[in-house]
C-alpha cells in the first residue's frame, strides 16, 4: 500500500507526455533553454544545455512565484536530493545528494564556500531567501575543480546584485505560527562606474515542538540579515565586486544532552578583481568567513555555554582562455581553516590546504569534451589527486552524455577531534573518504526539456557515525546505484515539473542499505498563471528510510502537498499566499523529530 502513491504520480506524469503532442498554444512559461547560463558545473559561463553534467536552476523569479521560505525548501523540489530534518523551518537539515552523504555536496555563495570545518553540512535555512538571484544545482562528482566536499555535487547560491538603475522592493510575510518577516533592498549608482545594492530582512517564528520527548515547548526561531555588495568598474577591462554579510539570530531545538538553544552570528567578506578580455578572462577572490555559534539553555547559562568559532581565510585565482572552440581554464585555491576562539578543547584547531587545478572543454559542431584535473596538498592528510572526464554527443533530437569523475572528501574537525562530551568523542584514527562515479545521461530540449541519468558511485571509507551515536566510523565500502528522471512541459498557460530519483545505497560489506536514504522519491511541481494570476502546486512523495546500520528501524513513506499563488494588483504592488503541507500529514525523516506541519502564509511585495 505504501507504493500506491509513487504508482498514481508517476501514471499521472506520463499523461502529460500525451498532452505535450497536442498542445499548440504560446507558452506562458519556457523550459530552461539555451539562453539560460550556468558557471557552476566548470567554474566559466556555459549554457545549460551545453553541460554534461546534470544541472538544476531555480531563479528569483521561481522563489517569488513559489513562495518558499528557504533555499532549503527551494532545493528539496529538484532531482536527486533529499533532506532529513531535525525540525522545522530554521532547524538543522542534513542535504543527501545521490545518496551520498550529508556532507557530500559543497555549498558555494558566490563562489565561496560557506560551510564550517568543524561539523558537516551547511545550514542552507541561514541564507535569506530574499537575497537570492539563482541557485544552480549540480549533481555529480565535482572535485576535480572545487576539491574536498563535492562527492556528490555542488549547490552554488548567487546573490541579487547591483543594478545601473534606481530600484528596490520592500516585503511583509505573515503567517500561523508566529511567523513574521520584512525584507528589503535597493541599489542605485553612487558614480558612472561604479553601484551598489543594501539588502536587509527580519526572519523570526514560534516554530513547533520539534521533538518527541518530554520537554514539549515550541522551538522558534530568528534570523536578521544584512548584505552590501559593491560592483565597481576599473576601466574597460577591469572590475572591482566588494561583499560584506551578516546573518545574526537564535534557534531553539530539542535534545537529550546538552543545550537547546543557540545563538548564531555568520559574516562574509570578500573582494574580486576580475579581466575580461577578448580571449581570456581572469579573476582574484579573496574572503574571509566567520561563524560564531554560542549553545546553551537546558540547565546550561550563556556564559557556560559551548562556543564554536570557526574561521575561514579563502583566495582564489581563476584564468580562462578561449581559442577558437575551447576553453582551458586553470587556477589555484587555498583554504586555512581554524577553530582556535572556540571554548571546546579540539587537539587540532587548524588546517590549511593548496591546490592547482585545470580545466579544457572543447566544443564540436555535434560533440562536447570536457576534462580536469586537480592536485591537492592537505596539511593534515597530505597529497590528493582527483581527475573527472565526459563526452557528449548530440543524435537529433537526443544527447547522450558519458563521464567518470573521481572526488574526496576529508574528515571534518567533530569527526576527528571532538572532545570526549554526553557521550561522543571524535575518531582521530579516520581517513579521507575516496569515490569515484560513472554516469551516462539521455537528455532532449526541444519543445519539452527532459533528462534521464544512470550513475554508480563507490566510496571508500565512507565515514558514518555508529549506532549508538558515540563516535564516527570509516565503513569499508559503499556503493550506489541510481537514477534521476525529469521532465519539464509547457503548454498554453500551464507548466508542470516531473522528477523520480531511484537510489540504492548499500554498504559494501553487510549489504545493509545506508541510512537516510529512501528508495524512491517523486516530485511534482503544477503552476498556472494567466493575466496577472499564477498560482500551482507541489507534491512530493518520499519512499521508506531506514534509521540504523542494520537496517532494523525505517520510517515510513510519506506524500506532502504544497499550494501557492501570487496577484500582481499594479506594477507595483504584489500579493502572495502559501500553505505548507495542506493535508497537514504527520511525518518524520529523523526519528523522533517532527517536521512542519500545515502552514499558512501571506505576503505584500512593494517595488520601486
Amino acid at each position: 500500500m505504501n507504493r500506491l502513491p509513487l504508482y498514481q504520480a508517476v501514471l499521472l506524469g506520463t499523461s502529460l507526455i500525451s498532452a505535450a503532442a497536442v498542445a499548440q498554444e504560446n507558452n506562458t512559461f519556457d523550459p530552461q533553454t539555451l539562453e539560460t547560463i550556468v558557471v557552476s558545473a566548470n567554474r566559466i559561463e556555459q549554457p545549460i544545455t551545453e553541460t554534461i553534467a546534470s544541472v538544476s536552476v531555480i531563479t528569483a523569479e521561481d522563489i517569488q512565484r513559489s513562495q518558499v521560505s528557504s533555499a532549503k525548501a527551494a532545493i528539496n523540489l529538484l532531482p536527486g536530493v533529499n533532506f532529513t530534518s531535525s525540525g522545522a523551518r530554521g532547524q538543522a537539515a542534513a542535504m543527501y545528494t545521490r545518496g551520498t552523504e550529508s556532507d557530500h555536496t559543497l555549498v558555494l555563495l558566490n563562489g565561496i564556500r560557506i560551510g564550517t570545518p568543524s561539523a558537516a553540512g551547511t545550514r542552507l535555512e541561514l541564507i535569506p531567501i530574499d537575497q537570492i538571484e539563482r541557485i544552480e544545482f549540480v549533481r555529480g562528482p565535482r572535485s576535480a575543480l572545487y576539491g574536498s566536499d563535492a562527492i556528490g555535487g555542488i549547490v552554488q547560491i548567487f546573490t541579487k546584485q547591483p543594478t545601473g538603475d534606481a530600484t528596490g522592493s520592500v516585503a511583509v510575510t505573515l503567517g500561523d505560527q508566529g511567523t513574521q518577516k520584512i525584507a528589503g533592498n535597493i541599489s542605485k549608482q553612487y558614480s558612472d562606474t561604479g553601484s551598489i545594492l543594501l539588502s536587509v530582512s527580519s526572519d523570526q517564528d514560534d516554530g513547533i515542538d520539534v521533538k518527541d520527548d518530554a520537554e514539549t515547548d515550541k522551538d522558534g526561531y530568528r534570523n536578521l540579515s544584512a548584505n552590501i555588495t559593491v560592483n565597481q568598474q576599473l576601466s574597460e577591462q577591469f572590475d572591482l565586486t566588494l561583499q560584506a554579510a551578516k546573518w545574526q539570530g537564535n534557534s531553539e531545538f530539542d535534545t537529550s544532552y546538552g543545550g537547546n538553544e543557540s545563538d548564531f552570528e555568520n559574516e562574509l567578506y570578500s573582494a574580486q578583481v576580475s579581466y575580461t578580455g577578448e580571449r581570456f578572462e581572469s579573476s582574484v577572490t579573496t574572503a574571509f568567513v566567520r561563524d560564531d555559534n554560542l549553545t546553551y539553555g537546558n540547565g546550561i547559562s550563556r556564559k557556560n555555554g559551548s562556543r564554536y568559532v570557526t574561521e575561514r581565510t579563502q583566495i582564489n585565482w581563476l584564468n580562462s582562455f578561449f581559442i577558437n572552440n575551447s576553453t582551458l581554464s586553470a587556477g589555484i585555491d587555498y583554504l586555512d581553516d581554524d577553530l582556535g576562539d572556540s571554548s571546546e578543547n579540539y587537539s587540532e584547531t587548524s588546517r590549511e590546504t593548496k591546490a592547482a587545478f585545470i580545466g579544457l572543454l572543447h566544443q564540436g559542431e555535434r560533440y562536447q569534451v570536457e576534462a580536469s584535473g586537480r592536485y591537492t596538498d592537505d596539511e593534515q592528510f597530505g597529497d590528493n589527486s582527483t581527475f573527472s572526464l565526459g563526452y557528449a554527443y548530440q543524435f537529433e533530437p537526443l544527447t547522450v552524455a558519458l563521464s567518470y569523475g573521481t572526488a574526496y572528501k576529508a574528515p571534518t574537525f567533530d569527526d576527528l577531534y571532538y572532545p570526549s562530551q554526553w557521550g561522543y568523542q571524535g575518531n582521530p584514527d579516520l581517513e579521507p573518504e575516496e569515490s569515484h562515479t560513472a554516469e551516462i545521461t539521455f537528455s532532449g530540449n526541444k519543445q519539452n526539456r527532459w533528462e534521464v541519468s544512470l550513475y554508480k558511485t563507490e566510496i571508500d571509507n565512507l565515514i558514518e557515525i555508529n549506532d549508538t551515536w558515540s563516535t564516527m566510523v570509516n565503513t569499508a565500502e559503499a556503493e550506489i546505484e541510481g537514477a534521476d528522471a525529469s521532465y519539464q512541459i509547457s503548454y498554453g498557460n500551464w507548466n508542470h515539473k516531473l522528477s523520480y530519483q531511484y537510489v540504492y545505497a548499500i554498504d559494501a560489506n553487510s549489504k545493509k542499505q545506508l541510512r537516510f536514504r529512501p528508495k524512491d522519491t517523486v516530485k511534482w511541481q503544477i503552476q498556472y498563471a494567466k493575466n496577472n494570476w499564477s498560482g500551482g502546486s507541489e507534491l512530493l512523495w518520499e519512499g521508506k528510510r531506514y534509521t540504523t546500520l542494520d537496517n532494523s528501524a525505517s520510517l515510513p513513506a510519506f506524500t506532502t502537498v504544497n499550494l501557492f499563488a501570487q496577484y500582481q494588483i499594479t506594477p507595483e504592488w504584489l500579493l502572495g499566499a502559501r500553505v505548507e503541507n495542506l493535508f497537514d500529514k504527520v511525518y518524520q525523516t529523523n526519528p523522533g523529530y517532527n517536521t512542519q506541519d500545515r502552514l499558512v502564509t501571506a505576503s505584500a511585495r512593494y517595488s520601486f
